[in-house]
């Protein structure tokens, strides 16, 4: 299974959206999981918005601070997730809302390195591929910890002048954090708004496209502020085009792992033998 983060810069490339069409539409095997795990330390979105507040109980990941200092972290995390499959008996589609306050995250400060460390875990052990949604500043900071445990590391951008100028610095930080760890997995998400093409992105920031998504405001609205949306939505473009970014994901993240597993004199420059 695999640990894959989005992140963003400032600007609101749409980091939260692109991570829950991620979730919804990610590619399943039989008995596996998924789990959008909403750690942006500004706080959650997805029950407010795509949830439109239906939701029982206090679910939180705020509440997984006392649950760390029990040594229940693991079990207690299990204890917040909301269930988002269709239909509900499925229970294969799982979100870990966010934090309610940004004011919550200093209590979290020992927690993300464990929380890192358990997501790392699953990939063996639980059958869970999780989907961690860092926003526009997790990650650096405790939270950062998240980002040097993934597999894969996207970073959500726009083709637009202003978003490129954005994300470039919190790029280089991320080579930073990242770089030196052998098999990591660094690249972008293209949000198609502006006049600037994948390959002009690409060749900016000096990072591979790894999947496109439309822009698609109909089906982005579904997503941030809820409603039915009917069979335009389930059918949408942003949709359809977010199973194929789950996919390739999937599919870098499975060989970053092999890489990495690979003993020693078996990697190539082109990978694996």
């Amino acid at each position: 299974m695999s640990v894959i983060a989005f992140v963003g810069s400032p600007g609101g490339p749409g980091v939260t959206t692109t991570a829950l069409a991620g979730l919804l539409t990610w590619p399943l095997q039989p008995g596996r999981r998924a789990l959008l795990a909403e750690c942006d330390p500004d706080g959650g979105s997805v029950v407010a918005g795509y949830l439109e507040g239906r939701v029982p109980g206090p679910h939180s990941l705020a509440n997984l601070q006392v649950a760390d200092r029990l040594g229940r972290l693991e079990a207690g995390l299990w204890e917040q997730m909301i269930n988002m499959s269709v239909p509900q008996e499925a229970a294969n589609r799982l979100l870990l809302p966010g934090l309610k306050s940004p004011a919550q995250a200093a209590g979290l400060q020992q927690t993300w390195p464990r929380l890192a460390t358990l997501f790392g875990a699953w990939h063996r052990s639980a059958g869970v591929d999780v989907l961690v949604d860092l926003g526009r500043s997790g990650s650096s900071g405790a939270a950062g910890a998240l980002v040097r445990s993934a597999d894969v590391v996207v970073m959500v951008v726009r083709g637009t002048l202003r978003a490129a100028a954005a994300a470039r610095p919190r790029i280089e930080a991320l080579r930073e954090t990242v770089g030196a760890r052998a098999g990591h997995g660094l690249g972008l998400v293209l949000i198609t708004e502006g006049p600037y093409a994948e390959r002009d992105v690409a060749e900016h920031l000096e990072l591979p496209v790894l999947a496109r998504l439309p822009y698609d405001e109909a089906a982005a609205r579904v997503l941030t502020h809820g409603g039915a949306g009917g069979r335009a939505f389930t059918r949408s473009a942003l949709l359809r085009e977010a199973a194929v970014m789950g996919t390739r994901l999937q599919q870098l993240a499975w060989s970053r792992q092999e890489l990495l597993a690979a003993p020693a004199g078996e990697v190539s420059a082109g990978g694996t033998r």
